[in-house]
């Protein structure tokens, strides 16, 4: 087994054998010459600035010679070397979005398997809207110790596109579904750091799958919103064609598109599964410091599997929900209630939570500010900058999220015990019947219909 100091000497040692093959590369001036170091070990490639067309690269030839990976499926341009650092300062290489369904099989536009590996600086661009033909991703990143820095992925095509998950994201579906997510982490000992996504379609923009000790550093998510209220008033397309209906059940029990909401239409900001990748492996340990998203269905959807979750520094604006998390440590992030609830705290292990709520408010409905359920919780709301929020929304005990965080489907109920709550946010506290043992300070009203709770008011410690 190696000790600390071997894998310091390690990767030394591939660092070293970078710096030795950089005299042989001066530099590169086509997608053609990247996409070949890409397969090769031990360079330090500088790439000249300046946009480039991947389609000048992926000719129909290179297409029929490309073999997908048995599990992800086919990439445009694969990282499979190691020891390599990549300096794309200035680059964009623009993806016309018809390449997406050229590979007939799910795509990705940059798969790196290699290790010990560094890209810093790359822009993508996809041009059009042209849908995937079985789902995809722009950047997946695999393999050991490979670091991604200063890139920027602007993505757009997939379809339907326009009514978030309203029209459903699998089986049930009322239209057929081609994703396009965005940087999806597979590998261990992953660092993902000032990197941003633009979205313009429907999938994940940074995500976790199988992936292990990772850590996402100063990244941003942006994806854009729309008003249940224009879907409504579409003549054609397929909502309309679908008569407006929807996958998720409003507060009637229908299942329709209902007026008076706001729908990101992409998926999460920041997201992590229980497992995946090419080993098919369970998801570890993830830290996100110093993050944002905006707009997006779910600004940060984490729950525990095999290693501690950190949410420290980060902020979500804008958002379907803020945090939707299960046994994860939330240290000095904020967000606001615009679009959705700045929280969804879930049952399942114990969480740590330290929100402020910004002041922004809704133009369309929102129910909650907040839902907590589960066991020995410590949670913490205050206000953001002491920056009071106007319209008043319930912090919800003994409430579950609706289905899929969908913001016209009800809420639910479950039981909460030992939860400690402070609350300075200004907004009121409703303690539902399921909810007992608890202890709930706060700077506004209470409602307690449960049991065994202690509960005390006390003015906002900062005036």
């Amino acid at each position: 087994m190696m000790n600390k100091a071997g894998f310091v000497l390690a990767i030394g040692l591939g660092i070293a054998v970078a710096d030795a093959y950089a005299a042989k590369v001066k530099g590169i001036t086509s997608v053609a010459q990247l996409a070949h170091y890409a397969g090769q070990s031990g360079n330090a490639i500088k790439m000249k600035p300046g946009v480039y067309r991947m389609e000048d690269y992926l000719t129909p030839q290179v297409i029929s010679n490309t073999v997908p990976h048995e599990v992800m499926g086919a990439a445009m341009i694969t990282f499979s070397g190691s020891n390599n650092t990549f300096d794309l300062t200035g680059v964009t290489i623009e993806v016309n979005t018809e390449l997406l369904n050229d590979f007939r099989t799910t795509v990705m536009e940059f798969f790196v398997t290699g290790s010990n590996n560094r890209i810093t600086g790359l822009t993508v661009t996809d041009v059009g809207n042209a849908p995937t033909a079985k789902g995809g991703q722009s950047f997946v990143v695999d393999g050991q110790r490979n670091a991604i820095m200063e890139v920027t992925l602007n993505m757009s095509g997939s379809a339907p596109y326009g009514y978030g998950d309203l029209l459903g994201k699998g089986g049930g579906s009322l239209a057929r579904l081609q994703k396009h997510s965005g940087l999806l982490v597979t590998g261990e000992d992953i660092v993902i750091r000032d990197c941003s996504i633009y979205s313009r379609s429907f999938g994940h923009l940074f995500f976790v799958q199988g992936g292990r000790k990772v850590r996402f550093e100063n990244c941003y998510a942006e994806a854009v919103t729309r008003t249940t209220d224009e879907m409504l008033a579409e003549t054609s397309g397929p909502a309309f064609d679908a008569n407006f209906a929807a996958v998720y059940k409003n507060y009637d029990g229908e299942k329709i598109i209902s007026p008076g909401y706001t729908k990101s239409l992409s998926e999460c900001g920041f997201r992590n599964y229980g497992s995946g990748g090419p080993e098919r492996r369970s998801t570890g340990a993830i830290s996100l410091i110093n993050c944002r998203a905006k707009n997006c269905r779910i600004g940060f959807a984490m729950t525990k599997v095999d290693g501690d979750i950190l949410i420290k520094d980060c902020e979500a604006t804008g958002c379907e929900a803020g945090y939707n998390i299960e046994g994860v440590t939330i240290e000095n992030s904020r967000g606001d209630a615009v679009n959705g609830p700045l929280l969804y705290l879930n049952a399942g292990e114990a969480s740590t939570v330290d929100l402020a709520l910004m002041p922004a408010t809704n133009k369309t409905t929102v129910h909650a500010l907040a839902t907590i359920a589960g066991e020995d919780h410590s949670v913490t709301l205050k206000r953001w900058r002491n920056m009071a929020r106007g319209a008043m929304l319930p912090i919800c005990m003994g409430t579950t999220r609706p289905a899929a965080c969908n913001p016209f489907s009800p809420l639910g109920t479950k039981p909460a015990s030992g939860i400690t709550l402070n609350n300075e946010t200004g907004m009121p506290v409703e303690i539902g019947s399921t909810v007992r043992s608890s202890t709930i300070t706060s700077t506004s009203a209470v409602t307690d219909h449960g049991s065994g709770n202690t509960v005390s008011t006390t003015q906002n410690p900062s005036g």
